[in-house]
């Protein structure tokens, strides 16, 4: 049978952009709020602000976290000429994109001329920012396991996401300072400096979506052809995810791994800039996470026939553990980045497992359920991200102000003492937390490429009835 490589293709495209975008969301909303958001007020108000915001952030987050399920099921249960999938990410990628031009602006200077209808406006624009970016999150990652049934043609399609998502994510780390320079007009990144910036990724998600919508085709295999959902029903949406242990035990291991993760990748620009003192060098980061990240899922495919899912998970888990260890130590930016190597090497093999055994557990929940739910099982891979962002936002929002990284702070304005209590944060918290994630998966853990195969095969012998 011929491949379509176009749906792949495409796919990878819109993971190029939808990645670009989280990657400015995840890493660089607070380096905004921390730097420039509140410049020219003094150090006591710039501390209440940032404290102000980082709790909204945190709240708004995590409250919609409860959420991402119910806006699963509601994918799950829509039914339309365009399909399941295309009309959500269209519109919400629109939606999220023109938002997030309000998020990174200072609502025309009441940032520091009036806190209490900035503060207003901010909640507004980030509540409804948040809800269209994660409905866009989940309706992009659920329509993976709808592309194919095949663990193989699945991963195939994965590679190209991937290779796309780690692209987008490491050329906003490589554009960063270009970007905002260019601008700015100088070094000193300034508010129109950062609205070109966000304008440019948003541009970027957009287009991107429009691309992978348009471009994809829902599947039509006979084990697909359970009976739809007819609405949103809280209950069934319990059912999924309560009957598929698998599917939570995945997401389980993989919050708690992404907890440390989150938490070492939202202060690695707080490390070059603050403690190494070489935020000319971070653009570096970008080249090799490109670089790596291009190397480490084109050759998944290939790794694959020679070595299981979860032998390529344990050892790529370990080896970000090793660079994490390096971090910690390091204290120039040549050994920084020679670990950033191997972290980006491993990295992203550890997301292709993860998403590739979440991908295959709607049939084992299918099998369980005897309902296909694919938006709401693919839901909970987008949460775990999202919670994690949100502990490790945080953290940053807490421990920055605290040891002075704030405004026009520079690397020698912070004392040993201070930059020992940033690296415990940054570098050894999370060792713990990706060690006790990596625990949980070997654990806990089962579904394998084997066992999918055998439940594909007994949900396609159930359903040739229809």
């Amino acid at each position: 049978m011929k491949k379509d490589i176009k749906s792949p293709i495409a796919y990878g495209i819109g993971a190029f952009g939808h990645d670009a975008f989280y990657g400015m969301l995840n890493g660089y909303l607070m380096m905004f709020v921390t730097s420039v958001l509140f410049a020219g007020s003094t150090k006591a108000y710039m501390g209440r602000m940032i404290a102000a915001v980082t709790l909204i952030l945190t709240v708004v987050r995590i409250g919609e976290l409860f959420f991402d399920p119910m806006f699963g099921g509601l994918i799950d249960a829509t039914k339309s000429k365009w399909g399941k999938y295309r009309p959500w990410i269209i519109g919400t990628s629109t939606l999220s994109a023109g938002l997030s031009l309000l998020v990174f602006s200072n609502f025309w200077g009441l940032a520091t001329s009036n806190a209490t209808l900035y503060l207003i406006f901010f909640t507004i624009a980030f509540v409804l920012f948040y809800v269209a970016y994660s409905i866009k999150d989940i309706a992009f990652w659920g329509m993976l396991p709808a592309l194919s049934t095949s663990s193989e043609e699945r991963g195939l399609i994965a590679t190209f996401a991937r290779i796309g998502s780690t692209i987008g994510a490491n050329i906003i780390t490589f554009a960063y300072v270009a970007v905002l320079t260019l601008f700015s007009g100088s070094s000193d990144f300034t508010l129109g400096g950062w609205f070109g910036f966000i304008a440019i990724v948003a541009g970027i998600q957009m287009i991107g979506s429009y691309i992978a919508a348009l471009g994809t085709k829902e599947n039509k295999s006979v084990i697909m052809n359970t009976k739809p959902n007819e609405k949103l029903k809280i209950s069934q949406v319990i059912k999924t995810l309560g009957k598929n242990d698998q599917l939570l035990w995945t997401a389980v291991s993989y919050l708690i791994y992404g907890l440390g993760l989150n938490l070492t990748n939202n202060l690695m620009i707080y490390f070059f800039r603050y403690v190494i003192d070489a935020q000319d060098m971070w653009q570096y980061v970008g080249v090799i996470g490109i670089i790596t990240g291009f190397i480490a899922i084109g050759s998944f495919p290939l790794m694959s026939k020679f070595l299981k899912r979860r032998q390529i998970f344990i050892v790529s888990v370990l080896v970000v553990l090793l660079a994490i260890v390096i971090f910690g130590f390091s204290t120039n930016a040549i050994v920084t980045l020679g670990a950033y190597v191997l972290y980006n090497l491993a990295q992203p093999l550890v997301f292709m497992v993860i998403v590739l055994t979440i991908t295959d557990s709607v049939e084992y929940g299918q099998l369980k359920t005897g309902q296909r739910s694919e938006a709401t099982t693919s839901a909970i891979r987008p949460m775990t991200d999202k919670l994690g962002g949100a502990i490790a936002g945080l953290v940053v929002g807490v421990v920055v102000p605290l040891i002075g990284m704030t405004g026009s702070a520079t690397a020698s304005d912070i004392s040993s003492e201070q930059k020992l209590v940033f690296r415990i944060v940054a570098f050894a918290v999370p060792v713990v937390f990706i060690i006790l994630g990596l625990l949980v998966y070997m654990a806990k853990v089962k579904l394998t490429e084997e066992r999918h195969a055998e439940i594909v095969r007994e949900l396609t012998a159930q359903n040739k009835e229809f």
